[in-house]
């Protein structure tokens, strides 16, 4: 984790374990703003709650199978917030299009982006949660999953 000189010890902050959280049901929706809202399926959260490891640093993965039926965005991205409670607290990192998997397509691809977070309190406890978008037409999402995982 943090550069530590030989023979400092390690504490549980330096290397809390990796979150992560998958859902295989699909969904779609027509909303042009990030949401959880969905047309189709039923949405299931996917979503962490971690510690900040001492860096402050965690490295965020996201990823899904996407499509759009009118050719258009399709964005999937997370949004980190503090406290445990998933998708409650103060936003730390909104969704955005620059940290989102995105498909342009009206063909099914299989997408991953990561990105680095910087600035968290170490010891304090935040969530992430994936939220969607498209730009116009039904954006389908499928096989999401998302990975929080600390770095140095």
């Amino acid at each position: 984790m943090p550069d530590l000189p030989p023979g400092s010890v390690v504490r549980a902050n330096d290397t809390p374990p990796i979150q992560w959280s998958s859902q295989t049901t699909s969904i779609s929706t027509v909303t042009t703003t990030y949401t959880t809202t969905v047309s189709a399926g039923t949405y299931v959260a996917t979503a962490v709650a971690f510690t900040a490891p001492t860096t402050g640093r965690v490295k965020i993965t996201v990823a899904a199978r996407l499509d759009n039926s009118a050719v258009a965005g399709t964005h999937l991205s997370a949004e980190t917030k503090t406290g445990s409670t998933i998708g409650s607290g103060t936003t730390v990192e909104a969704a955005a299009d620059a940290t989102a998997v995105q498909n342009y397509s009206g063909t099914q691809i299989h997408g991953e982006v990561s990105h680095i977070l910087e600035g968290l309190t170490p010891g304090d406890i935040y969530n992430t949660v994936l939220l969607h978008r498209v730009t116009s037409g039904t954006g389908s999402f499928a096989f999401r999953y998302l990975i929080v995982e600390p770095v140095s």
